[in-house]
């Protein structure tokens, strides 16, 4: 894998709270981890909006299933 090194600045309080949180897997891993994660997030809404400008919006009853199965799939992993 390819790494490319950046300078960031945190608030201080982020900062400590991302440290301590780090642990063993290190602050570099921890905050690449939460850049994917969020990366992947912002990509999630853009293809929501993407679906509802052409198909429009997602139903109640869409939402009620899909809640529902997430909740049973998460219930599972406990």
């Amino acid at each position: 894998m390819v790494v490319s090194k950046k300078s960031v600045a945190f608030d201080e309080d982020v900062a400590r709270q991302a440290e301590e949180r780090a642990g063993e897997r290190g602050f570099s891993r921890f905050v690449n981890d939460a850049v994917a994660q969020r990366l992947q997030a912002i990509r999630v809404a853009e293809l929501h909006a993407e679906y509802e400008a052409s198909s429009g919006p997602v139903s109640e009853e869409t939402r009620a299933d899909v809640a529902a199965e997430w909740e049973a799939a998460t219930s599972r992993r406990e």
